[in-house]
């Protein structure tokens, strides 16, 4: 069995975990679970978790990966691909203060640096700690009419391969929105597929291909997931999920 925890920023706001809650919830999972990214055999007997980051913002490079490297964690980190910047030299407070709501709109990613550079993703990639996904090029819903699907999925994959020179194997739905023709475009392209479902995952493409995640923004405790009532949620969604087909 396996969680898979998604996360957003670290910080103040709705979408986000404090440094402090961060930490000793990260502390709490090195200490007693096995850390697995897509694809890597999962621990018989054991509760398998993966630790998922959508969006790149900075202010996972400044809080959350110097987490995992002082526990020796190992996260996904889903990109968007179009709003990164080769390298910045504005100041961290100002990357940091831009809100959720406003790091993707209009000129915003270039001018205050709110996601992680590609010199700042190359560098976690090459520490070990950190591996890539996409989350398309512009984070845009899927299903929007006109929209050059083919260009979100495979050209965003092409990119992030070509600046990073790593493997990306797993695509993270923007905003959880596709249909059976996306979902058969993106597993063309992608082993693995991640969407928002709240449900435990029994390997790696469940019944339908797709990896569920746990929302983990606004955690209310270092083990807020790892409880049997919890559980009991995750495999009723794990069973929705399935008859659905998504």
């Amino acid at each position: 069995m396996m969680l898979a925890f998604l996360y957003h920023r670290v910080g103040p706001g709705k979408y986000a975990n404090p440094p402090e809650m961060l930490e000793s919830h990260f502390a709490h999972l090195a200490a007693h679970y096995p850390i697995v990214l897509p694809g890597e055999p999962l621990a018989p007997l054991n509760l398998n978790i993966c630790l998922t980051f959508d969006d790149a913002t900075y202010d996972f490079y400044h809080y959350a990966y110097p987490l995992l490297k002082k526990y020796n964690l190992r996260a996904l980190l889903a990109v968007p691909a179009a709003y990164i910047l080769e390298d910045t030299t504005l100041n961290p407070n100002l990357r940091l203060s831009i809100p959720y709501s406003a790091a993707m709109k209009g000129d915003t990613f270039q001018t205050h640096a709110p996601f992680c550079t590609w010199a700042e993703l190359n560098e976690m990639v090459q520490s070990g700690h950190v591996a890539i996904a996409s989350h398309s090029l512009t984070h845009c819903h899927l299903l929007t009419p006109n929209l050059d699907v083919h260009r979100e999925i495979a050209g965003s994959k092409a990119l992030l391969e070509e600046k990073l020179n790593t493997p990306v194997t797993t695509f993270v739905y923007p905003l959880g929105k596709f249909n059976k023709p996306i979902h058969k475009l993106v597993k063309n392209h992608y082993p693995f597929a991640m969407r928002i479902g709240n449900a435990w995952n029994r390997n790696w493409q469940n019944t339908n291909g797709i990896i569920y995640r746990v929302i983990s923004d606004n955690l209310a405790s270092t083990t807020q997931h790892l409880k049997l009532k919890r559980f009991l949620a995750f495999t009723w969604f794990h069973l929705l999920n399935t008859l659905r087909g998504r």
